[in-house]
């Protein structure tokens, strides 16, 4: 039997893909080939096929037309040949984005783009659409990228370091504990002594307190003395001491966080944020304080968190998929899933029925800009999730499909009717 040639070897990987005969070998095989060899994404435009099987069907059909050709080993053929073979191994995946009027007239924007790295964790319906006309405008015109790891860490003597320019390894010496920089882009603290082992009141250290802060377009996971979990959001900051003394865990936010706490039954953990303080032992729950929001949002996962209002010592205990919203008072509400809440922390922006400066606001911490609000906006309630990993025009033009329209003057986003 001829042996096969590799365009051969390929297109009969691709064949076995389609039809969900592909060994776990050859899958690895067929991806490695292709994420070696391709790094654009393709966009496909949404009437192009109804559906998923449909877009392999059609793409399939023009790899063996292409395939065919008598000069496939022409430069040109054969890219037009990888171009296709790379759509039919990769996965179609949906952005859906709502809005609606007073009138509760609800549309629709649906668009859909083909994921090129089936190996790379690419979430379903968090993604946005670009032609081929969007993606050479975004190239020419001024564009900001997404937001990424960066912080500073304002140590017990007021020196700084900026977290981002770090180098892995120890940092600083705070209190009895070693600040290292681990290789996942997060900061520890680890107590030099055994913490399981309780300090006599000689070996008790003096309280040194450190901040971590991000800035706009930073966001940063810290590991507390104590091995709780706190990933920050961006324009956030965190106060707390590198050594958890007494019979309390304290720390003070200002802005968004997600914490993991540690358990430990002798030590309550208390966040302070504006007005408001939460106590627990051991959960996991999602504040978000910023000022320019209009109330404190506390969104509880997992074990059960208690909100107190510091102006009125009134408390409130949550549960698991309850959230607290402080204002004048605090009232709770049962969401139906608590994705939204914590969907900054996956690397995306959820909204529902989400009015139009709460979804900027998001934006404007997110991309480090200035929003401005031009004429008489239409009351639309936005719903839908958006990658953060998207640069700002990409964001703006899908947001564009809900007849809001944007203008980006330098880190400046006017919006217009």
């Amino acid at each position: 039997m001829r042996p096969l040639s590799s365009n051969e070897r390929y297109q009969e990987l691709a064949e076995k893909w389609l039809n969900h005969s592909i060994s776990e070998e050859e899958s690895e095989e067929l991806f490695q080939w292709y994420n070696n060899a391709q790094e654009n994404d393709i966009y496909i435009p949404r009437d192009y096929a109804e559906n998923d099987q449909e877009l392999k069907k059609r793409i399939f059909s023009q790899i063996n037309h292409t395939i065919s050709e008598p000069s496939l080993s022409s430069s040109n053929n054969f890219q037009n040949w990888f171009a296709a073979a790379a759509a039919i191994i990769i996965a179609v995946i949906s952005f859906s984005l709502f809005f609606s009027s007073e009138s509760d007239e609800k549309h629709q924007y649906v668009a859909e783009k083909v994921s090129t790295k089936l190996k790379s964790d690419i979430p379903l319906n968090r993604v946005s659409p670009r032609s081929d006309v969007e993606k050479e405008e975004s190239v020419t015109v001024n564009d900001i990228e997404a937001g990424e790891n960066k912080a500073i860490l304002t140590l017990g003597d007021g020196s700084k370091i900026i977290l981002d320019d770090a180098k892995n390894g120890i940092l600083a010496n705070q209190g009895g504990n070693s600040v290292l920089k681990a290789a996942q882009g997060e900061v520890i603290y680890s107590f030099i002594n055994d913490v399981k082992d309780p300090l006599t009141e000689d070996q008790q250290v003096p309280v040194i307190y450190n901040t971590i802060e991000t800035p706009k377009g930073g966001k940063f996971q810290i590991v507390l003395p104590d091995g709780s979990k706190v990933w920050l959001n961006a324009a956030s900051s965190l106060r707390f001491p590198t050594v958890f003394n007494g019979s309390k865990r304290q720390v003070e936010l200002k802005g968004e966080a997600y914490f993991e706490v540690s358990h430990d039954k002798s030590k309550i953990f208390e966040v302070n944020t504006r007005n408001q303080v939460v106590q627990v032992l051991g959960t996991h729950f999602n504040i978000n304080a910023y000022l320019d929001e209009p109330t404190v949002n506390t969104t509880l996962l997992q074990g059960s968190v208690r909100v107190s209002d510091l102006r009125t010592n009134i408390s409130q205990l949550l549960k698991p998929g309850e959230q607290s919203q402080l204002s004048e008072q605090i009232d709770v509400i049962n969401l139906k899933d608590t994705n939204e809440a914590v969907a900054w922390k996956e690397g995306y922006f959820q909204f529902d029925e989400a009015d139009i400066k709460t979804v900027m606001r998001q934006i404007e911490r997110w991309y480090d800009v200035s929003v401005v609000y031009e004429g008489n906006l239409p009351n639309y309630r936005f719903g839908g999730e958006i990658e953060r990993n998207l640069s700002l025009l990409q964001v703006l033009k899908v947001l564009e499909k809900t007849k809001v329209h944007f203008r980006l003057e330098g880190r400046e986003v006017i919006v217009m009717p």
